[in-house]
């Protein structure tokens, strides 16, 4: 039996791999969603001592994540069992970070927020998810912020949570790189902050419309994994996997 750790586009790849191949597996999210594989399914989190016994219960022999490269809390609870466990991780492609001079990396929101400072930019664009308000809130709560977050109740309630202006929110998927042009030169923001997404998560199309409209980007540097984790980048390198 495989626990397929999911939510993300490449989780919905595996399980569809999965299927074809005739595998047995658990598909698990944490919050829940719409899913229509052959698998079985679940929700919720797990701590380390949860997915230890869940695992054990369940006859797991491996673990495929897929989940999001910004799951770091959960990246890490999987980690622990990755010595006992063989643990894939199927990730999606990264472009190349850039040297240019309105693209800038940072180690993380704290990071990203010095620089901000000392540059005394004075509006955002937020393009790092609804879980970044709180990340993001000594900016929004002195300057005009927009947040891009996934329209749903979910979303809709973490932010009013934390009393973010609900005006301020604009709800949708990342978009092309034309259509992130039309959204930044409507909002025109002194600056756009977003993360290592991947290729996936659009992340070149934000970094070239940025660059267009003249605006500079800040990008939060995708957590490292474990040295533990198989990390693939195609679903033919899984099939070696599994056999």
């Amino acid at each position: 039996m495989i626990l397929l750790l999911g939510g993300t586009t490449e989780a919905k790849q595996v399980a569809g791999y999965l299927d074809e191949a005739g595998a047995g597996y658990i598909y698990s999210t944490r919050t829940e969603v719409s899913f229509e594989g052959k698998g079985q399914y679940r929700f919720g989190s797990l701590d380390a001592a949860a997915l230890k016994e869940f695992c054990r219960l369940n006859g797991i022999h491996m673990i495929i994540d897929a989940c999001h490269p910004f799951a770091a809390i959960l990246h890490a609870t999987v980690a622990t069992l990755a010595e006992q466990i063989p643990v894939i991780r199927f990730e999606r492609e990264f472009p190349e970070r850039l040297n240019h001079p309105l693209v800038q990396y940072a180690a993380d929101f704290e990071d990203a927020l010095q620089k901000i400072r000392e540059q005394d930019y004075r509006s955002m664009l937020a393009l790092t998810g609804v879980q970044s308000i709180p990340a993001l809130s000594s900016f929004w709560q002195r300057y005009p912020c927009w947040f891009r977050i996934l329209d749903r109740k979910y979303s809709r309630d973490f932010a009013a949570g934390y009393n973010f202006p609900a005006d301020h929110l604009l709800f949708g998927l990342p978009q092309d790189k034309q259509e992130e042009i039309e959204l930044f030169r409507k909002l025109r923001p002194e600056v756009v902050i977003t993360k290592e997404s991947g290729l996936n998560g659009k992340l070149d199309a934000k970094i070239e419309a940025a660059i267009h409209c003249n605006i500079p980007v800040f990008i939060i540097k995708k957590p490292e994994l474990s040295a533990l984790f198989q990390t693939i980048h195609h679903l033919q390198d899984l099939h070696s996997r599994i056999q």
